[in-house]
C-alpha cells in the first residue's frame, strides 16, 4: 500500500497581492458560493523549490533548472571549444527540441530535403532557445556539453548552407542525443522528483511528479480592495503629486494542501535502467531528506508578488504533517461555508484551526482514515495541539525524519 506524505497548513496574510491575474487583481476562486482569496498551486511550488528553506538542503548538482536557454548555457560553458560551424550546428539542433511540427521536426516533410521554418529561425543566432521551458537536472546539462563536444564534426554538417538544413543530419544527431542521454545521465534532480516535467521532445523524458499541490484557498469571504497611491517628485517645487496610481490587494486566512507519493517519489530519483527508473537506497535518502525541507518552506516561503511594498512574511500558525497509508485527504471542505467574523469573537485563523481540526477528526472517523496514520506531527502558533503536538518548526523537521527512517524503502525491486 502506497505511503503518502500529506501538509497542511493555515497562513494569514495581511493586506498583499501575492499572486495577481493579467490584470493585477489578486487571485480568486468561487468556494461554497462564496469568492475566496486564491494563491496557484504553480506559484506556490515556485515558491517553495526557489526557496532558502528548500534549496539550502540541498548542494547545487542535486537541484534542477527550469530553463528554455539550454542552447546558451551549453555554449557557454563550450566556450571557444567548437568552430562556428558546429556553434551554429549545436543551436539549430538544441532549438528543435521540443518541437514536433512537421516543418519544426527537422523537415522531415520537405520534399527538398529540409527546408524548415525552424532552422531559418536559429542558423546562425545564438541567443535561439529550446521550444519550451525545460526542467533539467544539471547532469543533464553536462551531458548535452559533453554530447556536443564529441560530436563537433557532425555538428558542423547540420546546415548545408546558410539557413539550409540537413533533415537527415538532423534527425540522426537527434537520435543519438537522447541515445547519450539515456547512457549518460542516471538520476534526477531532487525538484524534478518532486515536482515532475511533461516534455513534447524525445531526448528528455517525462517524469510524473511525485508532489500533488492544491491552490491555496481563504478561509473567508474575499473583498479585493484599491490601493489609491502617489508619487512626489522630489525636486519640483510644485504642491501636487508628480505620480497617482491605483493598485489592487486582499488578505485572508488560507488553507495549503500538499501531499506527496513516497513511493513515487523514490521511483523518481531512483537511477535509470532498460525497464524505467527504480529506487535505491541512495533515491530513499534523498527522498526523505526532501520532505522536511519542503515542510520548512511551505511554513515560511512567501511568493515574491507586490512584496516590496507589502513585507507579507507572516509564516503559518497551524501546520500539520501526516504520514498515511492509502489514499491521501484533503481538508478544504472545512471551509465551504466560509469563516464568519462572529466566529471565535472575530478570530479568523483561530475558528480556521477549530474548523479543520473539527472536520478532520469526523471525516478520519466516518472512513476509519484514522487507522491509516502512521504518524502525525502538529505545530500551532496558539494554543497546544490534543495530538502529535511539536514545540516549533525545526522539531515538527526532525520527528518528520526520524518517522521516515523507520519506513522500509517504498521502491518496487
Amino acid at each position: 500500500m502506497t505511503t503518502f506524505i500529506e501538509l497542511h497548513a493555515l497562513r494569514s496574510f495581511p493586506p498583499s497581492n501575492l499572486n495577481r491575474d493579467d490584470l493585477g487583481t489578486p487571485k480568486t476562486a468561487v468556494f461554497g458560493s462564496a469568492r475566496r482569496l486564491r494563491i496557484s498551486s504553480q506559484c506556490l511550488k515556485r515558491t517553495w523549490r526557489m526557496s532558502d528553506h528548500f534549496r539550502g538542503c540541498f548542494a547545487e548538482e542535486q537541484l534542477g533548472v527550469r530553463t528554455d536557454r539550454l542552447p546558451e548555457e551549453v555554449l557557454r560553458a563550450l566556450g571557444d571549444e567548437l568552430e562556428p560551424a558546429a556553434r551554429e550546428g549545436l543551436v539549430g539542433l538544441l532549438a528543435s527540441i521540443g518541437k514536433k511540427g512537421a516543418k519544426a521536426r527537422a523537415g522531415d516533410d520537405d520534399e527538398d530535403g529540409g527546408d524548415s521554418d525552424a532552422a531559418e529561425e536559429v542558423a546562425g543566432d545564438e541567443s535561439a532557445r529550446t521550444a519550451h521551458l525545460l526542467f533539467l537536472s544539471r547532469q543533464e546539462i553536462e551531458a548535452v556539453t559533453g554530447f556536443a563536444k564529441q560530436r563537433k564534426d557532425a555538428l558542423k554538417k547540420v546546415f548545408k548552407k546558410p539557413k539550409k538544413i540537413d533533415a537527415e543530419a538532423l534527425k540522426k544527431l537527434r537520435k543519438e542525443l537522447r541515445e547519450h542521454l539515456e547512457t549518460t545521465t542516471s538520476k534526477n534532480a531532487v525538484d524534478v522528483g518532486l515536482f515532475g516535467r511533461f516534455v513534447t521532445s524525445d531526448e528528455f523524458d517525462t517524469v510524473d511528479g511525485a508532489l500533488q499541490v492544491a491552490h491555496a484557498l481563504g478561509t473567508q469571504k474575499v473583498e479585493v480592495e484599491y490601493d489609491y497611491f502617489t508619487a512626489v517628485d522630489d525636486l519640483g517645487d510644485s504642491t501636487g503629486a508628480g505620480h497617482l496610481g491605483e493598485s489592487e490587494y486582499a488578505s485572508s486566512v488560507l488553507y495549503l494542501y500538499a501531499c506527496c507519493d513516497l513511493d513515487q517519489l523514490e521511483t523518481n530519483l531512483g537511477a535509470r535502467t532498460a525497464d524505467g527508473r527504480r529506487a535505491d537506497g541512495e533515491a530513499a535518502v534523498l527522498a526523505r531528506q526532501s520532505l522536511p525541507a519542503l515542510v520548512r518552506a511551505m511554513c515560511e516561503a512567501t511568493p515574491r508578488g507586490k512584496r516590496t511594498g507589502t513585507a507579507p512574511h507572516t509564516p503559518a500558525e497551524y501546520v500539520e504533517v501526516v504520514v498515511r497509508r492509502g489514499a491521501p485527504l484533503s481538508f478544504a471542505n472545512a471551509f465551504i461555508k466560509p469563516v464568519g467574523a462572529h466566529e471565535e469573537e472575530g478570530d479568523a485563523m483561530a475558528a480556521s484551526i477549530a474548523r479543520l481540526e473539527k472536520h478532520r477528526d469526523r471525516v478520519e472517523q466516518a472512513y476509519c482514515r484514522d487507522k491509516d496514520a502512521l504518524a502525525r506531527f502538529v505545530l500551532r502558533v496558539h494554543g497546544e495541539a490534543t495530538t502529535g503536538g511539536v514545540r516549533n518548526v525545526e522539531e515538527l523537521a526532525e520527528k518528520l525524519s526520524a518517522s521516515l527512517k523507520t519506513l522500509p524503502s517504498q521502491g518496487k525491486a
